[in-house]
């Protein structure tokens, strides 16, 4: 168990650090955006910035939702408080699709209108910086959300990607005006940007509309439940009911075993105990649930009953198995 409670204390302080690094870097990308905006007088530079004064809103909502989601249950959440942190990642969804659908908006009507970029050497500097911070940013928020399993830090590090197509989009097409004088080629670029934008979001929300209406675990993971009640045999007689969900970072899993009707109760609790650990060490963030039931067959004989129950006493603890180097 201290080593289950050292795990989830590692994942928390991993959610939380991230999610305030985005917070910071959010902050950090619109000052500078917003300062050379105004000393260059760049009007693509300044929109860019007020883009990311919107970052900055989501990257505060995250941090927020994520340290409520952190809370643990009380009287009127007894289950925890995980879904915050999926409805932040509905929020931030909507959001980055209206984003998208402003982008496409923007891009018909210059297309429509057949405006060009406007000071094109002013921003062309601010944007390849921020495009390789955003770069960067991204790829540690996603990489924490998927070693945590965080749909918020997930959804986070989307609209810091977001930002790169969008300053590659605009880096790309002030270069090229400078160079070639395409004026189709901005408002293009924006189209194509906000279709990836409206995609990408599309399926974030119906990935966080799925864990709000407790979708099961991928069939990878139920799988890997099963093999390892599968490995209790010939310790449990059955298994049914098998039951998956997720809340926000947080797995769910729950069902009954079946043992042989003979067990003492200590010794069918050390048999489900035994498996809710394994299962909570291989998955990770998880609650297991178990409900014993008894065998409805007959028994099998005592000779086998007092080997099965040799193996039962003789149980180690998973996790300090694995932290001894042994192969369960």
């Amino acid at each position: 168990m201290m080593t289950e409670a050292r795990g989830n204390e590692e994942r928390n302080r991993t959610r939380i650090r991230t999610a305030r690094f985005s917070l910071c870097s959010a902050v950090a990308l619109a000052s500078v955006k917003f300062v050379v905006g105004v000393l260059s007088g760049s009007l693509g530079v300044l929109s860019s910035a007020f883009d990311s004064l919107g970052d900055v809103f989501m990257s505060a909502v995250n941090f927020l939702s994520i340290r409520k989601s952190m809370e643990p249950p009380d009287r009127t959440h007894p289950y925890g408080h995980g879904k915050v942190e999926t409805l932040a990642t509905v929020f931030q969804a909507s959001v980055i699709a209206g984003t998208g659908l402003w982008v496409v908006a923007e891009g018909i009507h210059r297309l429509i209108e057949k405006r060009v970029p406007e000071s094109a050497g002013a921003g062309i500097a601010v944007m390849a910086v921020a495009l390789v911070a955003s770069w960067f940013i991204s790829r540690r928020i996603r990489r924490a959300g998927e070693e945590t399993g965080s749909s918020a830090l997930v959804a986070d590090s989307l609209h810091f990607a977001t930002d790169v197509y969008t300053n590659a989009g605009i880096l790309v097409s002030l270069v090229v005006f400078r160079i070639a004088g395409w004026a189709w080629l901005d408002p293009g670029v924006a189209l194509l940007v906000g279709c990836y934008i409206l995609f990408a979001a599309g399926k974030l929300f119906v990935s966080a509309i799925h864990d709000l209406v407790d979708r099961g675990l991928p069939e990878e993971t139920v799988e890997q439940v099963r093999r390892i009640i599968e490995g209790h045999r010939p310790m449990l007689v059955d298994f049914h009911d098998l039951r998956t969900r997720r809340a926000g970072s947080e797995k769910h899993v729950d069902f009954h075993v079946v043992v042989c009707r003979e067990y003492k109760l200590e010794d069918a609790h050390r048999v489900a105990d035994h498996l809710e650990k394994e299962v909570r060490l291989s998955l990770g963030n998880v609650h297991v649930v178990t409900h014993v039931d008894p065998c409805a067959l007959e028994c099998p004989g005592m000779d086998h009953c007092e080997r099965v129950l040799s193996r039962i006493r003789d149980l180690k603890d998973p996790a300090e198995e694995k932290e001894a180097g042994r192969v369960l």
